[in-house]
């Protein structure tokens, strides 16, 4: 009797090992075997109005206007734009730009490995079915410290003497800055302001300056490697500012 017990017991624990196996070996390859993290760890982006003067050039649900390398690289979730981590990219606006004031909130949520968000001025939007140059050969800036780098042509490096720096606060990258970029093509200049909290009195952070980089071109998002998630919102431009100055920035008395 004991040893039919026995065997009872041991060809229930064979039934049940053999159906997790079984289970495991049929689960879907795209379903995930622990709970996916939460869209809705992310903080909401600021509600704060935009200046005045500026037209969304994000609509806060697709991305309509934008052209993204690689594909699916990019998503829009609760008015927030962001990358996916999928690998080295760059998100470009349809529309060509000459002079005009951008103003955006950004959030570096994670990166492995890890490296500021990027954005790009002064390049070049690839033709149809043309490959696209490297960050489209253009200028960047890291937002929102400041970092910098030159992608055009016979440059590839951090733009010694291109880009002058100010002083300004630590920013949290992992909280929400807003800022706002000051471009203009025919004299090869931009400046960036940031401003954390979001609604605080703006500080100058760097400033680019040289006549012959300035060229008509897309603003563009860098997803600077692999791993990275960035998260955009509230993205706006002025074409052809009235006011040739920051204007998130405090006036001096």
């Amino acid at each position: 009797m004991k040893t039919a017990l026995l065997c009872v017991i041991f060809l229930a624990c064979v039934s049940d090992i053999c159906g997790a196996i079984f289970a495991q070996s049929t689960r879907p390859s795209g379903e995930p075997t622990t709970a996916p993290s939460s869209d809705n760890d992310s903080p909401p982006p600021p509600d704060l109005p935009l200046p005045p003067g500026m037209t969304p050039i994000f609509d806060g649900k697709t991305l309509d206007g934008w052209v993204q390398v690689p594909a699916d690289s990019w998503t829009v979730r609760d008015g927030i734009l962001a990358s996916r981590g999928i690998g080295r990219g760059v998100l470009y606006t349809v529309n060509q730009y000459s002079r005009y004031r951008v103003v955006f909130d950004i959030r570096h949520a994670s990166g492995k490995p890890d490296h500021m968000p990027c954005v790009l001025f002064f390049g070049t939007a690839p033709a149809a079915g043309e490959k696209p140059l490297d960050a489209l050969a253009a200028v960047q800036i890291q937002v929102p410290p400041g970092y910098t780098w030159d992608y055009r042509k016979g440059h590839n490096n951090a733009g010694k003497g291109e880009f002058k720096s100010f002083k300004h606060p630590h920013f949290d990258v992992k909280q929400w800055s807003r800022v706002e970029l000051l471009i203009d093509a025919t004299k090869g200049t931009a400046r960036m302001a940031v401003a954390q909290p979001v609604g605080s009195d703006a500080n100058e952070v760097v400033d680019f300056n040289v006549p012959e980089a300035g060229k008509t071109g897309p603003f563009a998002l860098q997803m600077h490697n692999k791993g990275l998630i960035d998260e955009y919102a509230n993205i706006a431009i002025e074409v052809n500012p009235t006011v040739d100055d920051l204007i998130t920035v405090k006036s001096q008395p």
